[in-house]
């Protein structure tokens, strides 16, 4: 009970859904935003389900979850879980909420909920093209399906799902799950159109005529390179090629003994995949520290696990076949990563200092987004600056939109997904003839005033 306003929470009813302060015309009650719900690039209620857990009410947690995020079988498995970073719990003894794991299992168990498509409203009568049916595409076109718009995507693989397809080991992320995700989007009418290219099937400016609106979501791009001596031999491979080969049905031949290039969570995916398919000895060779790696702690200390070693603080000059056959690295020592502005720009040492070997090599050290000719379809010749406007996402033409990791670069399934909200949050007011902006602010995580939390017992 709050003693300076004439309100009472009854504690053993309340699941901390949020509700009554969005609804309050008079800002009487004003409760501290759970610092989980601040954390996650959805703002999902983490509280409230999970409260509902705790009281054995798992049917109406499944639905308090499923208001927020309708794909939970995939995020439940590849979040990056910031909520758990930010979890209360933590202050107790260091040990957060296994959020994601109870998003998994409530996904898992409650599928009927979980899964169900959302009732469509009456049709608008406006159609949308989505180009790209990864995280920010799929979510998309459920929000957009959700309104009543008639959707499209478009995808240049031969299955839609898109990285989460893909790019994403079949361990962490089952094919199944995105089957799933495919299916209820087809139960909101959403149409999929497979082996279907921008630039080549795909034309943007017909799309314009023939389309209300257009959503590109074309995803990272391909695989960076290292532009270093020897990268074009046989015997190395781009982690993101050899994820696909796998996920396909296909074994490459990688040998007994794997050097990875890169930090990040495609180069730990990768090596994890290489112990799978076999190999004896793996190692990862990255420029940071290890702690400071941009791959996940969890999927770090899981390659740890599995006896993958990291070489850390190398930077990569040549590439060479050596006496016997295998391929030599050589490396020198990195001084730094970035430069004093903060800009990726790697400082080697002169000399090359270490020299590992393997049978094959694999560069995993991300991807960039690839326009081409389409910058200037969209920006205008001899423009520069974003792609898209950061909030509203909108291009420079009015009726194409961008979303996901081809406006932001690399960032993870949930952040994608979020964002893919946020577009078709523009995409819907424009064909609404509504305004963009109005309302609308980055999300700054900003509390205003603490509710006291009972540790009591």
């Amino acid at each position: 009970m709050r003693s300076d306003v004439n309100i009472f929470i009854k504690k053993d009813k309340c699941y901390v859904c949020g509700i009554c302060i969005e609804r309050c015309i008079m800002d009487n009650l004003r409760m501290y935003l759970a610092p989980c719900r601040q954390a996650c690039p959805i703002h999902m209620n983490c509280q409230g389900y999970i409260r509902l857990i705790a009281q054995g009410k798992e049917e109406e947690a499944a639905k308090e979850m499923r208001k927020d995020l309708p794909f939970a079988g995939i995020v439940g498995r590849v979040c990056s879980h910031p909520c758990e970073e930010k979890c209360e719990r933590r202050k107790e003894d260091n040990q957060a909420i296994h959020i994601r794991a109870l998003k998994r299992y409530l996904a898992d168990r409650w599928s009927v909920i979980t899964q169900e498509p959302a009732l469509l409203p009456k049709e608008s009568g406006k159609r949308v093209a989505i180009i790209g049916s990864g995280p920010a595409g799929l979510m998309a076109a459920y929000e957009l399906a959700a309104q009543g718009h008639a959707v499209t995507v478009f995808d240049s693989a031969s299955e839609p799902g898109g990285m989460l397809r893909f790019g994403i080991p079949a361990f962490r992320l089952p094919g199944e799950e995105t089957v799933k995700a495919v299916r209820m989007l087809e139960g909101m009418k959403v149409v999929f159109q497979t082996g279907r290219t921008l630039g080549k099937e795909l034309d943007l400016e017909k799309l314009e005529r023939e389309w209300d609106a257009v959503l590109l979501a074309t995803g990272g791009g391909p695989a960076l390179r290292l532009g270093i001596p020897g990268e074009d031999l046989p015997e190395v491979y781009q982690g993101l090629d050899l994820l696909r080969q796998v996920r396909e049905g296909r074994t490459p031949e990688i040998g007994k003994s794997v050097l990875i290039i890169g930090g990040g969570n495609t180069a730990v995916d990768t090596a994890l995949t290489c112990r799978k398919l076999g190999a004896q000895e793996v190692s990862i060779i990255c420029l940071e520290e290890k702690g400071k790696m941009p791959a996940f702690p969890a999927e770090i200390e899981e390659a740890l696990e599995e006896e993958i070693k990291i070489q850390d603080c190398w930077g990569p000059r040549r590439i060479v076949r050596n006496g016997n056959g295998n391929l030599t690295v050589d490396l020198s020592r990195c001084l730094t990563v970035f430069d004093e502005q903060g800009r990726f720009c790697p400082s080697l040492e002169e000399t090359c200092s270490h020299s590992p070997s393997a049978e094959s090599v694999i560069v995993a050290i991300g991807q960039k987004p690839e326009w081409g000719s389409l910058s200037k379809e969209i920006q205008g010749a001899g423009s520069s600056g974003p792609i898209a406007d950061p909030l509203t996402l909108q291009t420079r033409r009015q009726k194409v939109f961008a979303a996901g990791d081809l406006v932001s670069g690399p960032k993870s399934v949930i952040e994608a997904m979020a964002q893919g909200r946020e577009v078709a949050v523009s995409t819907d007011r424009f064909l609404s003839g509504e305004t963009l902006r109005w309302g609308r602010a980055y999300w700054d995580g900003t509390c205003i005033t603490e509710f006291p939390i009972d540790r009591s017992g």
